[in-house]
């Protein structure tokens, strides 16, 4: 008898071990994968019903795994997607609605939500904030004997700073501030148009759209042009054998404009003395950084979209995702409820100057998600641009050319 209630016991775990649901969940940032590891552990434990898998899929891999999304084959049931891409998914019904409860819904920030609702859907729910950022090597500034940058700083200051900040040391180059990705059209380098007055690359006027390269973003790109070759503080597309945020971490960088989400990467470089810094005026103006609002998205093609959604509230939401990501130093999707565990995460860091910065921030693409051919349009943007970043092109002649590009493919848009 007892062996029988013991092999039954046994029939029953079985059969509920087989009843757990799997979902996979696909993400290209591999600077939060510990954090995205932790967070998913906790999940699985609190869901026993659940079982997600975590797959970290480098970025160009990335975006042709998402393709498969239009044909309804991907193999993810939770992804990750940026305003750039999501009107295309959107449009060609590669993206499922996802239905919140009245609660989750108010708890959620509008300014992120907004992007990704087409006709009363919710597509997609944003993840933290992700603000571009000023970073500075407090060792180098005090080796230079430069002052830490205050609240008032401006864009010339931070250019004098940057010179300073320029030399040799035991046979190694040290840059004052990064350059080849702080292309205009990029968020980086979008921060400062932005911040200089700014309001958009693509202007909608009734029902049309056209590019909007106008004398403010032609000026701010002037001016981030000429960190590379003008003032020579910044390595040039051509000069770097590393990428910026390579240099910064080496000690080989003063200043490095790059996202909030780069804090465990500083880890790697225990000697490394980083902090945040204030984002810098242009021209007198208010900073308005940029903020990269990236959602978790459910495609049409899975076959598990109530788990899915489950996993989506919960890591966007529940006070233990939200407490595990502030204390990684990580800004949670409810970052001013957490403030307080992500200043004490990242002590002596300045890291209030993050959350002085956000109100003023500006979500990406947020007013363009019914521009179907978007990832087009940027793409020749980025492309056209490039050629005057790596000095292949003039500066007017590469923004008439985008401007005339960028057109072509906007007519199609509605």
């Amino acid at each position: 008898m007892k062996k029988a209630f013991l092999l039954l016991a046994a029939l029953s775990l079985t059969g509920a071990a087989s009843a757990a649901t799997t979902i996979n969940y696909a993400t290209w940032d591999g600077t939060r994968q510990k954090a995205d590891e932790a967070l998913i552990a906790a999940f699985n434990k609190s869901h026993p019903d659940i079982v997600v898998k975590y797959n970290l899929v480098p970025w160009g891999v990335y975006w042709q795994k998402a393709a498969a999304m239009v044909a309804g084959g991907s193999t993810y049931d939770v992804m990750w997607m940026n305003l750039d891409n999501f009107p295309f998914y959107q449009s060609q019904g590669a993206l499922a609605p996802i239905k919140l409860d009245t609660k989750t819904t108010a708890e959620l920030p509008k300014v992120r939500t907004a992007p990704y609702q087409v006709d009363n859907q919710l597509y997609g729910v944003p993840l933290g904030p992700q603000p571009v950022t000023v970073y500075i090597n407090r060792a180098l500034f005090k080796e230079r004997g430069v002052p830490i940058p205050t609240a008032s700083w401006t864009f010339d200051q931070m250019v004098a700073a940057a010179k300073k900040l320029t030399f040799t040391k035991d046979g190694k180059q040290i840059y004052g501030i990064n350059g080849a990705d702080l292309q205009s059209d990029l968020e980086y380098g979008m921060s400062f148009y932005y911040g200089a007055g700014g309001t958009g690359l693509i202007k909608k006027t009734g029902n049309s759209y056209t590019a909007s390269l106008d004398a403010t973003f032609a000026k701010t790109s002037q001016k981030l042009l000429d960190l590379i070759y003008k003032d020579k503080v910044a390595p040039g597309p051509q000069a770097a054998s590393q990428q910026g945020y390579q240099m910064f971490l080496a000690g080989q960088m003063g200043i490095l404009v790059q996202g909030s989400w780069m804090v465990s990467t500083w880890d790697q470089n225990k000697d490394l003395d980083w902090a945040f810094a204030p984002f810098p005026s242009v021209d007198g103006k208010q900073p308005r950084p940029v903020v990269s609002a990236h959602a978790l998205v459910i495609p049409t093609g899975s076959k598990n979209k109530e788990a899915a959604q489950t996993l989506i509230t919960w890591m966007n939401t529940s006070p233990q995702a939200n407490r595990l990501l502030a204390q990684d130093g990580l800004l949670p999707t409810l970052a001013e409820n957490y403030k307080s565990q992500y200043l004490q995460a990242l002590p002596g860091r300045n890291a209030q100057t993050v959350f002085a910065q956000l109100p003023n921030s500006v979500v990406i693409n947020a007013s363009l998600r019914n521009v179907k051919v978007l990832p087009e349009v940027l793409t020749v943007l980025s492309q056209k641009m490039n050629l005057a970043w790596t000095g292949n092109a003039k500066l007017p002649d590469a923004i008439k050319q985008a401007t005339g590009e960028m057109d072509t493919l906007l007519k199609t848009a509605k």
